[in-house]
């Protein structure tokens, strides 16, 4: 299941946008970057989108009014999101039978017939089918008066995980957690919240990346364990460095330093790049981001999901900044990855047609967004400064630096007589001594200086 177009009316920031995650043969995108200012809603869209998918939105809200006190908890605060999707025959197929399976116990809790409404996009033909929220403000409060998104909430979580997932990874630490509830739903199905140190709510798994050591450490020793008793013929070393090839395939093409290659009883153990062995809280920052998403993900198996990364170039240097997303593509399940970024060097390892910019239109106090293709952009192998400069129109130099530069150009132009005064020696000798006579734009001054005193 894949996001196709996302078209949003009046939430935080945005008005009126309307996102099309597809390529110019109108193909759905596996890998989408989203860049943009801050607080042009890069962070915000993720958050929505993980709302959408969540149990914890989707229970019971259709119809029943909502309270000034819980509306921001309970509700998107908007007028109308629309979502199109992109998913299978089959995926349609196992979504129908989770449903008519617990259909009549369903209709018992909830008076909104949900297996009805999810039925109707799901029997129409083709791969694509829209799901629509709609809110009313009243004068008592807000009423939802569409949600298609509220199967996620009522069906059994272990059936819908089977199919779908949502994994969003925060770039900072995240106090959201899955509230406890003693509906009837979640009562009669009696589903877990927490799956060995994993927090989820529904189909989603909020990710605070660096809160996961201990999650890694155990989930990596009974990998091993299950391991040896599934395959009783294979030796427990073979078995180890089986798990130990399976982890690293998914840090293919990332040039780290540091090399998982042992698994002893209680954690992973790492030989660091000047030999001694190291434990996994030994870890550099960077090292840990990258090695515990992949223990993650060996873990929870995402398959026809949607991965959600919010500035994955945290904690990294710019080498694993450009390979960061072979991270993601090594996965290699059918799975559509949403990263926000405000690295030039993750977008320069994407095609145009995988990048999309918000943007804030000051004129009409908007946020609007462009895919890059549609601008004439190149991205992908380009050189960060021209990123920073052409996609993100970030100056390549600090504002007193530049401010400084256009002076002594404009002295150089307009009065070369005055370049020996205390004042204007002062401003080009400490322009010069700051950049480096190496500097591009300092040779062309000390060019120009040259000729002004052959001429005298």
């Amino acid at each position: 299941m894949k996001i196709r177009k996302i078209q949003i009316k009046n939430y935080k920031m945005f008005n009126d946008v309307t996102i099309d995650f597809t390529d110019s043969n109108g193909e759905t995108l596996d890998t989408i970057v989203i860049a943009g200012i801050n607080g042009s809603g890069k962070t915000s869209l993720l958050q929505l989108l993980q709302r959408l998918f969540s149990e914890s939105l989707n229970l019971f809200k259709v119809g029943s009014l909502l309270h000034k006190y819980e509306e921001e908890e309970n509700a998107l605060i908007c007028d109308e999101i629309e979502l199109e999707l992109d998913i299978s025959n089959d995926e349609k197929s196992r979504l129908l039978s989770l449903a008519h399976q617990f259909e009549t116990k369903i209709n018992k809790l909830s008076e909104n017939k949900p297996v009805k409404r999810l039925e109707m996009p799901l029997k129409k033909k083709g791969r694509y089918i829209k799901l629509v929220y709609k809110l009313e403000k009243t004068e008592k409060g807000f009423i939802i008066r569409r949600n298609d998104f509220d199967f996620f909430g009522i069906l059994p979580e272990d059936g819908l995980r089977n199919i779908f997932k949502v994994l969003y990874f925060s770039a900072v630490h995240s106090e959201r957690q899955k509230p406890t509830s003693n509906n009837a739903i979640s009562d009669f199905f009696n589903d877990k919240s927490s799956r060995d140190g994993m927090n989820s709510d529904g189909v989603v798994f909020p990710i605070d990346i660096f809160s996961h050591r201990k999650t890694v450490e155990t989930h990596i020793v009974r990998l091993v364990q299950e391991k040896v008793i599934a395959h009783r013929d294979l030796t427990a070393k073979e078995v180890i460095e089986q798990a130990i090839c399976d982890i690293n395939q998914l840090l293919k093409g990332v040039s780290l330093k540091t090399v998982l290659v042992d698994i002893n009883s209680e954690q992973p153990v790492f030989k660091s790049f000047c030999g001694p062995m190291i434990l996994s809280n030994e870890l550099s920052s960077g090292e840990k981001q990258l090695y515990y998403k992949a223990i993650l993900f060996d873990k929870l198996r995402p398959q026809n999901s949607l991965i959600m990364v919010d500035e994955p170039e945290t904690s990294l240097h710019p080498t694993w900044q450009q390979e960061v997303l072979k991270l993601y593509h090594n996965i290699q399940r059918n799975n559509q990855v949403i990263l926000v970024t405000h690295s030039p060097h993750i977008i320069a390892s994407v095609h145009p047609d995988n990048l999309f910019v918000l943007s804030m239109n000051d004129a009409k106090k908007t946020v609007e967004c462009f895919n890059a293709r549609d601008k004439g952009f190149h991205t992908r192998g380009n050189e960060p400064n021209d990123i920073l400069d052409e996609v993100m129109g970030t100056p390549l130099r600090d504002w007193d630096t530049q401010k400084r530069i256009n002076e002594v150009i404009e002295l150089l132009r307009s009065q070369p007589d005055k370049i020996d005064e205390p004042n204007n020696k002062i401003l080009i000798d400490s322009l010069i001594s700051d950049l480096g006579r190496s500097d591009p734009i300092i040779m062309r001054i000390i060019h120009k200086l040259s000729i002004i005193q052959a001429g005298k």
